[in-house]
This record gives C-alpha cells, structure tokens and sequence, in this order.
C-alpha cells in the first residue's frame, strides 16, 4: 500500500495543488472582471466611432441616411491640393517644435541648478498648461486684437508704427498662434524634462564640471544624451497635439483665417462636418489625419530608437 506524498505542514500533496489551482482560477477571474469593464469602455468610446467613421468614409451621409460612394471622398479630398495646401499648416506648427523643446530643455536645466527665485518661476512657467487651448486662444485674441493690449502698448511706448491688424495678416496671424502653442507648451515641456533630470546622477554632471567643460557643452553632450527617453516623449506629444488637437486653439484665435491660411487639417473636419453637413467627407478627412497621425508617430518612435540604440 503506498503513501501519499505529505507537504511540509503534513498535508497531502495533492489538496495543496488543488488548492493553489482553485485560488489561481479564483484570481483570473478577478482579473478578467476588474479588466472588461475598462475594455468596454474603450470599445464604447474609441473603438466602435473609429470603426464607424472608417464605414462612413466611403459613404455620402448627412448624420441619418448614407450612399455607397466608394473612394469617392478620398478622390474628393485630394481633388485641387486642398488636402495638401491644408496639411502645410499642420507642418508650418510642426517646424516650430524644435523651438520650443530648446526653450524648454534650457528652462528645464536653469530651473535644475536652482538658480534665484527657481521655485516661484517654476509656478510660473507652469501655470498656462492648466489651461484649456480655447481659454489660451480667447487670451491671445483679446491681447492681439486691433484694440487690444499689445497694440496700445506699442503706441505707449512711442512705437505706434508697428500697431497693425495681428489677425488680417497670414505672418502676423501666425507668429500669434506659435506664440500662443509656445506659451501654453512651456509649461508641460519644463514639467516633463525636470522629471527626467531628476533621474540623472549628479555625479555625472559633476564629474564633466571638473573635466572643464562648459553650461552648453554639458547640455549638448552629457545632459541630452541621458534624456533621449524623454526628449522622444515629448516630442512625440507635441507631434500628435499639432496634428490632431490644433482644432480649438485656431478656432478661437484666428477661425482659420485670413483667407484660410491658417485652417488645419482637423479644423476642415470641424467645416465638412457641422457646416457644410457633409459628413461622409469629414470621416474620409479624418481617416486620412489619422494615417497621418499613425506615420509620423511611427517614423518618430523608429528614429528614437535608434538614436537610443535599442
């Protein structure tokens, strides 16, 4: 007659497998009940429109009857270069990115040495990002305004020869709108790289100090290299933003003006959709964007990587 095998405390062997199965199923299940909830949601509120507008995109619909139109709103969008006349002013906002990670990278590193008064600018820089880009854009156009503050200091100050129409003019529009994304920028890119700075040992800075080399020559060649993790956060955020989340910030500063200079590609969306009523040529435009969106992310995560050799 054989004897079971006894676990440690003098149980059966067998029960104490079966006791570890049934707790294993026991946490699974939990999981998978803690899990679908959320993927519900996001089958709710993501997937599902996403799926529909791709649907509708080859359609002819006005938001209750819809017409098989093939790649007709395709042919459409890229009919007389709008498309691409458009897509200009979403690159126009990503050639500004570059300036406003320096201004950002070198905010970030004068704050980390603790200069004078770090901590109250630190509160400063960081104040516009708690606020939306409707609210940042309604600022700007009080201040640029024809009336507004920046032309009555101008004329305070004896410079009433550069008081012009900020909003009638395609560069001067524009150097408000970059203004606006840098300020409303700084503070989310100071907050993002002061974090990643914090993880760099100060012992590294510290040994290129007594090696002699200079503030830039540390940022360039030792503080940027340890931060190419974050350096590619941010910059991939801010290509996303001006791709797909430019919409509120032109809406209310410029409304796509002058003449259209200043539409993005998803501002053009907005106008097929809820003013033209053209809603079938709104889903085509939005897929397109959201390619867009899907290459430039793509290319940027393949070029960090390889930049940080992984």
């Amino acid at each position: 007659m054989t004897t079971p095998l006894l676990s440690r405390s003098g149980a059966p062997a067998v029960k104490s497998g079966s006791r570890r199965r049934r707790l294993s199923r026991r946490e699974a299940v939990l999981a998978y009940a803690t899990a679908v909830p959320a993927v519900v949601v996001m089958a709710v509120l993501l997937w599902v429109p996403v799926v529909s507008t791709v649907a509708h995109s080859f359609t002819k619909w006005d938001g209750i009857t819809s017409t098989w139109t093939g790649l007709g709103n395709y042919a459409s969008a890229f009919a007389g270069g709008q498309l691409l006349q458009l897509f200009q002013t979403n690159l126009v906002f990503l050639a500004s990115i570059p300036g406003i990670f320096l201004i950002c990278i070198i905010t970030s590193v004068v704050l980390w040495e603790r200069v004078p008064g770090w901590r109250f600018f630190r509160s400063v820089y960081y104040l516009p990002t708690v606020l939306s880009s409707a609210v940042v854009g309604i600022l700007a156009k009080v201040l640029f305004s024809p009336q507004g503050a920046v032309n009555a200091l101008l004329g305070q100050v004896g410079l009433s020869g550069l008081e012009t129409d900020w909003f009638g003019h395609t560069g001067t529009a524009w150097a408000v709108l970059v203004g606006a994304f840098y300020w409303q920028t700084l503070g989310q890119g100071v907050l993002i790289f002061l974090a990643g700075l914090s993880a760099i040992p100060s012992e590294v800075v510290e040994a290129s100090q007594i090696d002699g080399a200079g503030w830039w020559r540390r940022l360039f060649q030792v503080i940027l290299p340890l931060l190419t993790p974050t350096v590619g956060y941010f910059l991939l955020t801010n290509v996303i933003f001006v791709l797909v989340d430019l919409f509120a910030l032109v809406y209310v500063t410029t409304g796509g003006g002058p003449g259209g200079s200043t539409t993005p590609i998803d501002f053009l969306v907005y106008q097929k959709a809820f003013q033209d009523g053209d809603l079938g040529s709104a889903s085509a435009l939005a897929v397109l964007l959201l390619v867009i969106t899907l290459v430039f992310s793509s290319l940027q995560i393949l070029i960090l990587r390889r930049v940080g050799g992984d």
